[in-house]
């Protein structure tokens, strides 16, 4: 989650959820270089906690259920935050892919998250 004017900290207070990392807007970008340039956001992130070994669709279900019972609040802060859910996806050869089914898709939506997709290609 992202806002220009909700705290990370809020966002964790809210949610009642610890994140794996919150950066306040203000906040330098690179914490051991006093000349880099500031956070224009405040961010929150939590991650699955499963393995790079598990599925697309794991990954996405395990932060469904762990938002799931901060339905009204998720619609509260999307007034002032950007509610993304962010997929990485990465393939050795350049093949590969995943399903995300029709009900977990709907389960991402009722929350109100969107969805980036972000590909990496063979190295």
């Amino acid at each position: 989650m992202t806002s220009r004017t909700v705290r990370a900290e809020e966002i964790s207070v809210r949610l009642a959820i610890v994140p794996d990392e919150q950066l306040e807007q203000g906040s330098l970008m690179s914490p051991r270089n006093p000349s880099s340039a500031r956070r224009e956001t405040s961010v929150w992130i939590r991650r699955s906690g499963l393995g790079s070994d598990s599925q697309l669709e794991e990954h996405v279900t395990a932060l469904v259920r762990l938002v799931n019972g901060c339905r009204e609040e998720l619609t509260r802060l999307s007034v002032d935050c950007d509610l993304e859910l962010c997929l990485g996806f990465g393939s050795e050869n350049g093949q590969g892919g995943c399903v995300l089914t029709a009900h977990l898709l709907a389960g991402v939506g009722g929350l109100g998250l969107d969805i980036v997709l972000d590909l990496y290609p063979p190295t």
